[in-house]
């Protein structure tokens, strides 16, 4: 196996650059809603800012001050791009051999087209690369590898750092430039969280992990523990195929907010009830139901703090009524009368709605047209868009679901 890992450096902020005739390998330049105030997230920053030391993820008032270009995101944009680099891929490769790993990142499996170029893998990757730069103007980085695990690795621990922006291992190199690398959590796969749980074994890089014993791994971190220990020693069977293919099945889901201001309890009561309306269109739409709902407050900044509290409800269901219900118990038995920024609602121990369990007190044929007519509002909506059907609380001044609507991502959309 030959397996391309391509990364766009930077992505939304290489975009936004080119969108304005600039250059993001010489300019300072931010993507983040400056509506949202100074903790807003900063979603991308180039790659001539990142050489100062600045990361994506951190917060806008962390920024230097030093004349910055910060730009509100427009996911519409970034989606566009992200098509037109995937047309050059498919130039390369076909479309089974490609495995888009995210918004700005795919693996490619070039092994059957090594010969047909009749060039080293290295090679193709250059055209590759030039090719997105020379039409879309994005800078690109590639990892090289002999599987999928080797190219994501040369990619995020050499690649980015080299001046070609192309990074190449195999086993042996893997050992020689990996194996020692701290913080261990730099390693695809490996978080903090799991990071430290390694620690704790007194395991810090990948050396010490492909030294400890599978059976150790596989009893302390169950399956997990034998990937990692084979990961550790530069394994990984997985194709692109079947990277493709795989779709986890979701166990919870859910909808959180960040409010550009602050919410008082009465504001907060309307944005659940929209939440719970689309959590039980998307319910119905899926043919699922849930027996568990979960609910996250957090304050102002001023005040800090929060609550997430879950309850087990008594049968499986898909009713907003229910769901609602069990929102609103939650919600007025932990709240305290501060300002509110944030809600994240979920629903958990979800299964097929053939499992539903109406109670004694259930009016079935009740329930059941008010669930083929969210699955209706469902429909609705994906074709003509969130707003095209919404409760009246949606009209009211605190609803948030109109504005949410012209949204990808959470981010502005256009």
């Amino acid at each position: 196996m030959v397996i391309l890992c391509v990364d766009l450096k930077g992505f939304y902020a290489s975009v936004e650059c080119v969108f304005r005739g600039l250059d993001p390998l010489a300019v300072d330049l931010a993507v983040a809603d400056e509506r949202r105030g100074g903790g807003s997230i900063v979603l991308a920053v180039t790659p001539h800012l990142k050489k100062r030391g600045v990361r994506s993820r951190c917060r806008l008032y962390q920024l230097p001050k030093d004349g910055i270009i910060i730009a509100r995101p427009r996911m519409k944009k970034y989606i566009e791009y992200s098509c037109k680099v995937y047309e050059i891929y498919l130039r390369f490769v076909s479309p089974e051999d490609i495995h888009i790993y995210s918004i700005d990142e795919a693996f490619l499996d070039i092994t059957h087209y090594i010969k047909y170029y009749n060039a080293s893998p290295q090679e193709i990757a250059r055209k590759i690369l030039d090719a997105i730069y020379e039409e879309t103007g994005l800078p690109a980085s590639c990892g090289v590898g002999d599987n999928i695990f080797l190219a994501k690795v040369a990619l995020d621990c050499l690649a980015k750092r080299r001046s070609d922006n192309i990074a190449y291992l195999d086993k042996d190199l893997f050992r020689k430039y990996i194996w020692d690398l701290r913080p261990l959590d730099n390693i695809w796969g490996i978080g903090r969280r799991l990071s430290r749980r390694l620690a704790a074994l007194n395991i810090r890089t990948l050396r010490d992990l492909a030294r400890t014993p599978p059976e150790k791994l596989e009893k302390k971190f169950g399956v997990l523990g034998l990937e990692l220990y084979r990961h550790a020693h530069g394994e990984d069977a997985t194709t692109v195929r079947e990277a493709r293919e795989y779709h986890p099945q979701s166990k919870t889901f859910g909808h959180g907010q960040v409010f550009l201001e602050d919410y008082d309890y009465k504001d907060v009561r309307v944005v659940i009830t929209e939440i719970a309306a689309e959590i039980a269109t998307e319910l119905a739409l899926r043919r699922l139901c849930c027996q568990e709902v979960a609910l996250g407050i957090g304050y102002s900044k001023k005040y800090g703090g929060g609550f997430y509290r879950q309850k087990k409800l008594e049968t499986k269901t898909n009713s907003f009524k229910t769901l609602l219900s069990a929102y609103e118990e939650l919600y007025k038995k932990h709240v305290i009368d501060l300002p509110i920024r944030t809600i994240n609602m979920r629903v958990g121990k979800l299964s097929n709605e053939e499992f539903l369990q109406p109670d004694l007190f259930t009016d079935v044929q009740i329930e059941v047209k008010e669930r083929n007519l969210y699955r209706a509002i469902g429909e609705i909506r994906e074709k003509f868009g969130k707003a095209a059907v919404r409760l009246a609380v949606s009209n009211m001044e605190k609803a948030t679901l109109v504005k949410r609507s012209v949204l990808i991502g959470g981010h502005n959309a256009e």
